[in-house]
Formats: structure tokens, C-alpha cells, sequence
């Protein structure tokens, strides 16, 4: 599966970021990206480096390791080496009169102190927001792994996932037979998000109860997982019962993009109550797609989701308690939590071929959570699922 980024998708996206930039701040002259998947995004290689910006020169990667790499792999800006930050900047020999802008959201302040004790330019800024926009709008190669990603995503968690899931199975082996599943069709074997700091597996299991074992990503759905310090993938001591209420949120990656979809089973049979609760967020789910149309605000969508849920799941829907999530849906390409977030907050308009994962699930005191999650891509004519849609729970490989 592995390819080479082309070399106009390369120069078209800088081009798109560099418009941004312009309609951000149009005296812009100096950026210094430091975040490897944006660096990635923009060159094409993955290594340890920065990737310096000027308005109208072309790009010069600074790399430590691997330079050859980078050669080998990069199609169109400058690849340079250097050991320190005074190398880059004897080699640039900048005017500092004139601010620099970086990916403020990912370096941390010792980086930046770091960075400006050896620069000292008199001013820096944030580039996130043109970032952000930049890589939220998806071209047609993007578009392409992102539906190819989602469509064995799909295959996998609804055709073959119920049969693998037996009696007295453990939540980890489980998870490591999805797992293996996914690495035979092609899986790039790594989640990467934005936050820092911030960690999910490829593919977390949950059975029953264990789904409302909540850790520190953002999501209603919790796995009690392997320990304290890995709160993740499933529990060695959690096996499979009759009735249990299976709960398998996982992420599909290839060539850098994802597919991400939370897949929701029935071990055996399934009760009248969950079915009922899963009828319910299937409804906030339709509603949300005939909204989910270039120039909607995400807030408004928001708004129009929370006005409208049933009585029998409030309380209940994104979480319980403290533990409720305040957004549905976040954007997805490169990471899992990508711009656009779906909240109350976010008001700026929602554009063609944004890429985002929503999320509509109750949280059952007693059963675990149940709902649904896929991503889709926005287009001219409304929402499009690249991952299924698991509408309903599967039961023994047979939809209910």
C-alpha cells in the first residue's frame, strides 16, 4: 500500500495554505511548521526536521534524519541538513524585523523559547487557523484512501467482526483478532491525533459495562482496557456473556488517512430497552445528515440535535453525568480530531469535501453504551458515508 504523495497534490496544497495565509494575514513572510503531519502534508515525507515557508520561494525542509529519506521521497522544495537551530538560521539569514508565524497549537514553550532564543525575532504567531482550514478541505487523492480506508473499514466490522466474537473470549483477544484483521487488509498499524498527548488505539473492545469505564479521550465510549498506564485495546480479564452488549469504536488507516466507526453487537440476543435506545440516536443521526451540507453552521447543527432528543435518552446521550461529551463530531484525514469540531461553538461554515466522523451514542447504566459512528464526506448534495452506516446492532453477523 505504501506510495508516494504526487508532486502536484504536493504544490496544490501549498498553494491552498498559502491563500489562507493571505486571507489571515496578508503581510505574512516567514513560517516555520514543526508538527511532522503537517510537514508531512505539505512535502510528502515524514522525517525529523522543520519545514520553512517564505512568501514566493520555494520550501526548504531542515532535516536531521533522514536526509536521504527526505530526498528519496520529497517531490518539489529544498531538502537541507542541519545539527542545530543556528545552522538553519546562518543558512536563511532572515530579517527579523518581520514576525514569523509557526504551528503554535503543537509546539510546546521550550521548543518556542528554544526556537527564539537562537532567531529572536521580535514577533511570532500562530499559522494554526490557516493550518487548520488548509488541511480540513480535502482534494480528490485524499478523498480516494479516505473512501477506500472506509470501505474495507466496513467490510471488516460488519461482515467479518460477529464472527469472530465467541463465547468466554476475552476483550483482548478480541480486539487483537480485529486487529490482526485490519493489518491483513492493509491498516497502517498507527492512530495519530492533533492534541498532544492525547492516545487511542486502533481498535478498543467493550463488553457490556467495560464501555463505561471512561478515560481521557473524548469520547461516551470507555474500555476498561489492559491497565492503569494503557486504558486501551481490552481487558485480558473481561469475557464475553450471553446477551453482553459489545461496543467496538476503531480506526481504519491508509497512506496517512482515516476511517474511523463505532460498530455496536449483541452477543446472542438482544432486549427490547437497547434496541429502543439505538432506534433513538439512529433518529439524531438522519436528522444530522440533512443538515450536514456545505454552508451550514456547526453550531446551528448542534443546536438542532440537542433540541431534538428523545426523552428517553436525555441524560443519557454523549455520556452521563460529568462524562458528557459536548460535540458529535469532529474532522478526520491525517488525524482523528481534525478541524471542523461540531459544537456549539464553532459557528465558521462547513465547506465541500470537509471530512468529519459523527458520533451519536447512550450511555446504559447496567448494559454499556450503545449508538453509532461513521465518517462522511461533505458534498454538494448533503453527507456521504465512506464506512457503512451499522444503522442497527449485529447480532451473529445478522443485522436485527
Amino acid at each position: 500500500m505504501y506510495s508516494k504523495v504526487p508532486g502536484a497534490e504536493l504544490i496544490n496544497r501549498l498553494k491552498k495554505f498559502t491563500t489562507f495565509m493571505d486571507m489571515a494575514d496578508d503581510a505574512w513572510r516567514y513560517i516555520f511548521i514543526f508538527n511532522p503531519l503537517s510537514i508531512y502534508y505539505f512535502t510528502g515525507t515524514m522525517q525529523d526536521g522543520i519545514l520553512f515557508i517564505q512568501r514566493d520561494e520555494e520550501p526548504v525542509y531542515f532535516v536531521k534524519r533522514s536526509v536521504k529519506r527526505a530526498e528519496e521521497e520529497i517531490r518539489y522544495c529544498k531538502v537541507k541538513p542541519y545539527k542545530e537551530l543556528t545552522d538553519i538560521k546562518n543558512e536563511l539569514a532572515l530579517n527579523t524585523f518581520f514576525p514569523a508565524f509557526v504551528d503554535k497549537s503543537f509546539v510546546t514553550i521550550k521548543m518556542l523559547e528554544d526556537f527564539n532564543s537562537v532567531f529572536e525575532f521580535g514577533k511570532i504567531y500562530s499559522c494554526d487557523k490557516a493550518l487548520n482550514m488548509c488541511r480540513s478541505v480535502k482534494s480528490k487523492y485524499e478523498i480516494d484512501i479516505i473512501k477506500e480506508a472506509g470501505a474495507i473499514h466496513a467490510d471488516i466490522m460488519a461482515n467479518i467482526v460477529p464472527e469472530l466474537l465467541s463465547e468466554d473470549i476475552s476483550e483482548r483477544e478480541a480486539a487483537l483478532l480485529i486487529f490482526n484483521e485490519f493489518i491483513n487488509k492493509g491498516h497502517q498499524g498507527i492512530v495519530r491525533l492533533e492534541r498532544p498527548y492525547m492516545e487511542f488505539q486502533t481498535v478498543n473492545v467493550a463488553f457490556g459495562e467495560s464501555a463505561l469505564n471512561i478515560y481521557k479521550y473524548d469520547s461516551p465510549v470507555g474500555v476498561t482496557g489492559l491497565y492503569a498506564s494503557s486504558p486501551f485495546f481490552g481487558s485480558s480479564k473481561i469475557t464475553l456473556k450471553q446477551n453482553d452488549l459489545v461496543t467496538i469504536p476503531s480506526v481504519f488507516g491508509m497512506n496517512g488517512y482515516n476511517s474511523v466507526c463505532t460498530y455496536c453487537y449483541a452477543f446472542n440476543s438482544l432486549i427490547d430497552y437497547i434496541r429502543s435506545q439505538q432506534e433513538h440516536c439512529k433518529n439524531l443521526k438522519n436528522l444530522a445528515l440533512t443538515l450536514l451540507k456545505p454552508g451550514a453552521k456547526p453550531s446551528e447543527i448542534y443546536k438542532e440535535i440537542m433540541d431534538n432528543i428523545h426523552p428517553e435518552i436525555q441524560g443519557t446521550f454523549m455520556g452521563i453525568g460529568d462524562d458528557v461529551i459536548n460535540h458529535i463530531g469532529r474532522g478526520t484525514g491525517l488525524t482523528i480530531d481534525e478541524y471542523p469540531v461540531i459544537n456549539k461553538n464553532n459557528t465558521n461554515p462547513l465547506v465541500e469535501n470537509m471530512v468529519v466522523s459523527l458520533s451519536f451514542f447512550s450511555t446504559l447504566e447496567g448494559y454499556g453504551v450503545t449508538g453509532m459512528q461513521h465518517t462522511y464526506i461533505i458534498t454538494a448534495e448533503g453527507a456521504v458515508s465512506v464506512n457503512g452506516s451499522a444503522d442497527e446492532i449485529l447480532v451473529a453477523g445478522k443485522y436485527l
